[in-house]
């Protein structure tokens, strides 16, 4: 009786995607990528696994075949937009129902008669109100949008938009909070960490196991299958935005749709690969896997026991930042919360993979017709604080000689010996220095700035305004 209800429910499933793939071809790569798993819960799905309740699944099909094609393409858009890897320092009540609003709005704008619903009326007039202040909606901005509502307002928009469970999105996010103590990563300046040494704790001893290893390399793979769920959703909804923008770019009602694929791709790969052009070659202590052989090493540990054949190379070039100067104009219209998510959203790129040294040294400037403030960070742990407790000092008019004329000198008392560059963040228009500089410069405009020029030397990039704005990050209680 089981296997036949399992095998009726991969029949409806079947039915749903051939519906979704009839109008919307583009979509046919991510409609068939779940592996569809019948248990006890009601629907969910972690990117990879859809789990249904056989029972609710028959009866939903019967009774409203429109809802279950609805509900199934509102968990795809999850996995296309990256919703259920992207709820890191977010509160879950809020991020839940800010992506739940965004992938109905998109639903909704598709307008396909094989996914309406009677509550569509009241979706719409609820997004339309929010729209007229976001501008739009893709789940970040209704993110910080909703922020600001209290919890009585939350409670009562959830339920029209939620389809699925979102508890597996709860732990994907203690996975990946936990995986940089899991992989062989350096410890942020703490002296008494192993550093990524992975074989600093290692038996020589072939007859023992390391306590609590085997639960190590469980959390291991199921990191490592958390990436790999990640990397191919990433790869999907790239596909679909390149589809849309060649063999598709005629399709009507998808400007939502194509608002969130530009936006999540714009924000992993812009400004991440702009801040690349700052970083130089230089060895960091770290396990060199790449010109590491561990048969040898292994076989040395079963052969003598405790001596390994070649022991690991324990650095490796890469590129990275050591040395940079962060100038932030604080004229008049900058605001503390603004600056201060354009610091944390810098530092959380620099600090992904690989990109700091461990020991590294970074002036902040604050300055407006004059430099008010001058902050030497030597560590993560005195970035944090200064982060945290931020002050902003000047609010004056702006003139941005006085941080090149401060970064010339220190360049000529050799303070700096391998300076990466200047990223100076401003909001509008100043005094530019007259001559090119001998380092590397850019200035980082918000949204709303697109049409100030600067001069030809530098290099000048255009920031999303929301992903800036900062809200608290305080996580809820479960």
């Amino acid at each position: 009786m089981e296997e036949e209800l399992i095998q009726i429910c991969e029949e409806i499933f079947q039915n749903v995607i051939s519906q979704l793939t009839l109008h919307m071809r583009f979509m046919d790569i991510a409609l068939n990528r779940y592996t569809f798993v019948a248990d006890s819960m009601e629907f969910r799905c972690d990117g990879k696994f859809f789990h249904y309740h056989p029972i609710s699944v028959i009866k939903t099909f019967q009774n409203n075949p429109k809802l279950l094609t609805r509900g199934y393409f509102h968990v795809i858009l999850h996995s296309i937009f990256q919703h259920e890897f992207f709820s890191q320092n977010k509160k879950m009540a809020i991020w839940n129902l800010a992506c739940d609003m965004a992938v109905e709005n998109v639903i909704l704008e598709l307008n396909l008669d094989c996914m309406s619903s009677s509550k569509d009326t009241e979706l719409k007039k609820e997004l339309k109100k929010i729209k007229e202040i976001t501008d739009s909606l893709t789940a970040q901005k209704l993110y910080y949008y909703l922020l600001d509502l209290d919890k009585d307002a939350i409670k009562l928009l959830s339920p029209l938009f939620q389809f699925d469970q979102h508890e597996c999105w709860y732990e994907i996010r203690n996975v990946i909070n936990k995986s940089e103590t899991l992989f062989g990563e350096e410890t942020k300046d703490d002296v008494t960490g192993s550093g990524n040494n992975k074989f600093d704790k290692a038996s020589h001893d072939s007859g023992e196991v390391e306590e609590g290893k085997e639960d190590k390399f469980a959390k291991e793979v199921e990191i490592q299958q958390i990436k790999n769920a990640l990397q191919d959703w990433q790869d999907i909804s790239e596909k679909i935005e390149t589809d849309l923008e060649t063999f598709s770019k005629n399709q009507e009602h998808i400007e939502s749709l194509v608002q969130s694929l530009e936006k999540i791709h714009r924000e992993k790969y812009n400004y991440s690969q702009f801040l690349k052009k700052f970083m130089r070659i230089g060895e960091k202590l770290q396990i060199n896997d790449d010109e590491f052989d561990h048969i040898f090493y292994t076989y040395g540990l079963q052969l003598y026991k405790n001596l390994p054949l070649i022991e690991p190379l324990e650095y490796k070039e890469i590129n990275n930042v050591r040395e940079l100067v962060i100038a932030i104009d604080t004229s008049g219209s900058v605001q503390g919360r603004i600056v201060q998510a354009f610091l944390q959203k810098t530092y959380n790129i620099f600090q992904q993979k690989e990109n700091f040294f461990s020991h590294f040294h970074i002036h902040i400037l604050q300055c407006d017709m004059k430099i008010q403030e001058i902050k030497i960070i030597r560590s993560s742990q005195e970035f944090d604080e200064y982060i945290d407790n931020l002050e902003i000092k000047g609010l004056g008019g702006t003139d941005f000689r006085p941080v090149f004329q401060y970064v010339n000198e220190q360049l000529e008392k050799k303070v700096f010996k391998k300076l990466a560059g200047l990223l100076y963040f401003t909001d509008g228009d100043g005094v530019y220095p007259k001559i090119k500089p001998s380092f590397s410069t850019a200035f980082l405009f918000l949204e709303g700035n697109k049409e100030v020029n600067v001069p030809p030397w530098a290099i000048k990039y255009v920031l999303e305004g929301d992903e800036f704005y900062a809200h608290s990050t305080s996580e809820e209680t479960n």
